[in-house]
């Protein structure tokens, strides 16, 4: 199964309390709401009874599901609302908790948010790692509803995009917005949207109420399509157990996964009078101090070995005990599955597992369980079975994970096209380059390797560029079919007469047959344009479409309207206007995104290669700062085209692939996002 390339492996999807009153703020940060900041209180955790949760309920079980595993509670004590609806913002801020609310470095960067604001991480965690997009004209919506389309797309893409082909058995799946129809697809086909397709009907556009979330949440959790981990070592049970309740729930794990066992072993053993409750005793004092840390005797030497961890514990006053903090950063989890279970006389497990997803953030967490004292071992049997365990595998490395979405291959250095083209993923921009400059600029890109050129007619270039590209051929012994070149139409008096248009573009280049052309931006006859496009597909003389300058709303507008699916869509991209927003809405269309003025820009350039973060990255892999930013558009997903003149400049610009830019260096040049334009289109 496909996972996004998040520049983290995600924690499994646990929505905590959406507690919705008349400010959307209600969302509150978690700490002031964890039981760790309140004093001990016995049973904190127990299952609440909901008056306005009819038993017979469709959702009632997955209302009691989630609350009993603490994904989600209610309005109150005695209500859920399951009626209610929920904001981006609500969805954004407990999508971020539940991944461990890993650092950001950044304020988001969209008009309608402030940096102060209770919902700031969140916002711009989810939008940096393309789990909630924002809108085209740099808003998040903050304020706004979540519909049922939108809630099916991020819980899909929180999955990691994974693919599925079966229709959507509904009979207004074609009212579903061409951006979300891949993931209602999914959820449809595994059974996520159960209980929220009366009579067939989907009603996409309808806002989601607290219900359905919780029944979506439910289903997925329950069921095979959650993501899978890069796996192939072996599986870890590894539990503390003071006074012996949780040891043989732990062995009997071990023995029906066939799996080693590790005790965590206190260095300083915990005696009756430490483990007596409410006395002031050492338990006591451990569990009402958040930073403290029992010492553990002992270690796991190969921790490297294992993909699947396995954790027990016991219920301390509602929570796991602090020496399972100890064992959680004692170890990198990064990448792998842990899979938490934990035993107490009358307490659920509430909170106390996904409290400790924020001290292994990298590791894919899977929704806890308890048990009871003297729980058998066909109950443990029974409960391992209906996991969504990882399969062994070969290990998938973090670029191939983060490109797998756009398709791109590496060791090619290409991509395949939707119209069946392979073309290459970096390659020369030749706007502002003219005569002999042209010329020679095209020639010793090619001399370097690169095999993609793109031009324009508003560049004036397309003579010198096929000229190039011909002598190239001739003195290098390049064939055509070896060289991708992309063209462009411009709005205005070309788009109106678009086959004289695309016909001067044809001879102007010279070169038989152009491989890729695009509308350089929208223009009222942009539709006509496009069609022309078409019909020189069709004799052979262009081979893949494409548009630029177009982003969500011109998109969905024009793609209805045409024959021949664009395989392109090319935009402006670059650290300080990354399109967090709009890549992977393009990606989800199957079409390839490619980025001009990757380095910033005229009059911009300096300042993004000098940029501190840029600089210190590349300082540390012995490359340039240009070749940073070229890195991390590839890993993104995005092509990319940077213009020069100077040869050592573009040879530069083609040593892209002799390093790899880790998720924690991602993380920081996205973070630079300043949603900052440097051209007016």
């Amino acid at each position: 199964m496909k996972k996004r390339f998040l520049s983290f492996t995600m924690a499994v999807c646990m929505l905590c309390l959406l507690a919705l009153t008349s400010c959307s703020a209600a969302e509150v940060p978690a700490s002031d709401r964890s039981l760790e900041a309140k004093p001990l209180a016995a049973d904190a955790t127990q299952t609440a009874s909901f008056s306005d949760v009819p038993a017979g309920a469709w959702y009632a079980d997955a209302i009691a599901y989630c609350q009993q595993h603490g994904i989600m509670s209610g309005t109150s004590t005695t209500t859920f609302e399951p009626e209610g609806t929920l904001t981006r913002a609500m969805l954004a801020a407990v999508l971020y908790r539940m991944s461990g609310s890993p650092t950001v470095s950044a304020p988001p960067a969209f008009t309608d948010t402030t940096a102060d604001a209770w919902y700031s991480d969140a916002v711009s965690w989810a939008a940096g790692n393309s789990v909630i997009s924002g809108y085209g004209g740099g808003t998040f919506g903050v304020n706004d509803p979540t519909t049922r389309e939108q809630a099916v797309t991020i819980l899909w893409r929180y999955a990691g995009n994974p693919e599925s082909g079966t229709a959507v058995d509904v009979s207004d799946a074609a009212s579903v917005s061409t951006w979300a129809q891949a993931a209602v697809r999914w959820a449809d086909a595994n059974g996520i949207l159960e209980g929220m397709t009366e009579n067939r009907q989907f009603a996409p556009k309808t806002n989601i109420k607290r219900g359905e979330i919780a029944s979506m949440l439910y289903r997925y959790l329950n069921s095979s399509s959650q993501p899978e981990p890069a796996a192939g070592g072996k599986t870890l049970v590894a539990y503390f157990s003071a006074t012996n309740t949780t040891r043989p729930l732990a062995e009997y794990a071990a023995d029906i996964l066939d799996a080693d066992l590790y005790e965590i072993v206190p260095e300083v053993p915990y005696t009756d009078a430490d483990l007596a409750y409410y006395t002031g005793g050492r338990a006591d004092q451990e569990q009402n101090d958040s930073t403290a840390r029992p010492a553990i005797s002992g270690s796991v030497e190969n921790m490297a070995d294992y993909d699947v961890i396995f954790l027990g514990y016991p219920i301390w006053h509602g929570q796991a005990p602090r020496i399972i903090s100890t064992f959680l950063e004692s170890y990198d989890f990064t990448g792998k599955t842990i899979i938490p279970f934990c035993t107490s006389h009358s307490s659920g497990i509430g909170s106390s597992d996904t409290n400790l997803h924020a001290l292994a953030s990298g590791a894919n967490w899977l929704a806890g369980r308890r048990f009871a004292g003297g729980t058998t071992r066909s109950t443990v049997e029974d409960w391992i079975n209906k996991l969504a365990l990882p399969q062994p595998e070969t290990a998938v490395d973090a670029v191939t994970s983060a490109t797998s979405k756009a398709g791109f291959n590496f060791e090619t250095k290409s991509v395949t096209l939707n119209s069946g083209y392979e073309m290459p993923i970096n390659g020369l921009g030749t706007y502002s380059l003219h005569g002999e400059t042209c010329v020679n600029s095209v020639k010793s890109a090619l001399a370097s390797g690169v095999r993609l050129i793109d031009t324009a007619s508003a560049y004036g270039n397309e003579e010198e560029v096929g000229q190039a590209v011909r002598e190239a051929m001739a003195e290098l012994g390049l064939q055509r079919e070896e060289i991708f070149v992309i063209t462009k139409i411009y709005p205005g008096s070309e788009m109106a007469n678009p086959e004289q248009a695309i016909q001067a573009c044809l001879d102007r280049l010279d070169l038989g047959y152009v491989d890729m052309m695009l509308l350089h931006h929208p223009d009222r006859n942009d539709v006509k344009a496009y069609r022309a496009m078409e019909k020189f597909v069709e004799d052979g003389r262009i081979r893949s479409l494409g548009l630029s300058n177009w982003y969500v709303e011109e998109l969905e507008e024009f793609l209805p309207q045409v024959n021949i699916t664009p395989a392109l869509v090319q935009n402006e991209i670059h650290p300080y206007y990354q399109e967090n927003d709009v890549i992977p809405y393009i990606q989800d269309l199957g079409l390839v995104v490619q980025g001009w003025y990757p380095l910033g820009g005229r009059g911009h350039t300096a300042e993004l290669l000098g940029d501190g973060v840029i600089s210190g990255i590349a300082r540390a892999h012995g490359v340039s700062s240009a070749q940073v930013i070229l890195r991390w558009n590839l890993q993104k997903g995005v092509v990319v085209i940077p213009g020069s003149s100077n040869p050592d400049h573009i040879k530069e610009n083609t040593d892209l692939y002799g390093f790899a830019l880790t998720d924690a260096e991602m993380a920081q040049i996205n973070a630079l996002d300043r949603n900052e334009k440097h051209d007016w289109y």
